[in-house]
């Protein structure tokens, strides 16, 4: 890859490219997780619960996700060149990324402080708004994963079958199943035969319900396609394995468990019944 870095390295990353993109993707990935140590007081002393969680929970879990996130745009988006990083398509949806994944987290942190709930909430007229402007940001998030799907497959370096193949089904799928599934839980709520804020027994950690049908494993299971099989093409460039074969297996693994999940709590059936 250091054909496409004329630049060098970042300081204390010197296997990314310090161009532009890329320092802004790291950048929001350091801040995430400086927030969710910075965040860890607050968990062990703020004793509030809200829907059968502690308040810092979701904030947390969402500084995680978002920091794995754009982390691993600032790792794929090295197999373009530099000139395509600097484009005009891969700029725009960058900061595009950065101004929702700021809102998102100012808006979850400040909902979180207050005890009250960031999504599904429609108890006030301007936290309705601000949970849409959170619909939209939410879809820029994944959508930057499509366009830099479309970039490394017209210009990628395909030297790595595995990791370009891998890249591109993983960022993909990842935008069009986890956007599919997102839909569906914003119009409907993420229970399916519980009240809006669930309620009894969870998952540790991750909050899902123990007790009724929850959509958000399914969620989660597709988001994270976009980690999982680049991460198999990866293995298999190392391991010598057939990198279509390694990469579409994955994926088809996957993307079968999202939507036995889905089914599962369409159906009203918890993931972990009590």
């Amino acid at each position: 890859m250091n054909s496409l870095r004329p630049g060098g390295g970042i300081p204390l990353f010197d296997w990314l490219d310090n161009d532009h993109v890329t320092r802004l993707y790291l950048s929001l990935g350091l801040l995430m997780i400086a927030s969710f140590i910075v965040f860890i007081p607050a968990m062990i002393f703020d004793q509030r619960m809200l829907d059968s969680s502690p308040v810092w929970v979701k904030p947390q879990k969402f500084n995680l996700s978002l920091a794995l996130h754009v982390l691993t745009l600032a790792v794929l988006v090295q197999l373009v060149p530099r000139r395509v990083r600097s484009g005009w398509a891969l700029m725009i949806f960058s900061y595009l990324t950065a101004f929702a994944v700021i809102f998102e987290y100012l808006y979850i942190t400040i909902q979180a402080g207050r005890a009250r709930r960031s999504h599904f909430n429609f108890e006030t007229q301007f936290e309705a708004l601000l949970y849409a402007a959170m619909g939209i940001g939410a879809v820029l998030l994944v959508l930057v994963a499509l366009v830099l799907a479309i970039q490394i497959w017209r210009k990628g370096d395909r030297s790595r079958k595995g990791v370009w193949l891998g890249s591109i089904v993983g960022l993909s799928l990842g935008f069009a199943i986890t956007l599919l599934f997102a839909s569906y839980m914003s119009s409907t709520g993420r229970f399916v035969g519980a009240p809006l804020e669930g309620g009894g027994a969870v998952v540790p950690v991750f909050g899902w319900s123990r007790e009724y049908g929850d959509l958000r494993p399914a969620h989660f299971v597709s988001l994270h396609l976009m980690q999982t099989v680049p991460i198999a093409g990866w293995l298999a460039d190392r391991k010598g394995w057939n990198p279509k074969l390694t990469v579409l297996s994955v994926a088809g693994v996957q993307v079968a468990l999202a939507v036995f999940l889905f089914v599962q709590a369409r159906a009203g059936q918890p993931i972990w019944p009590v």
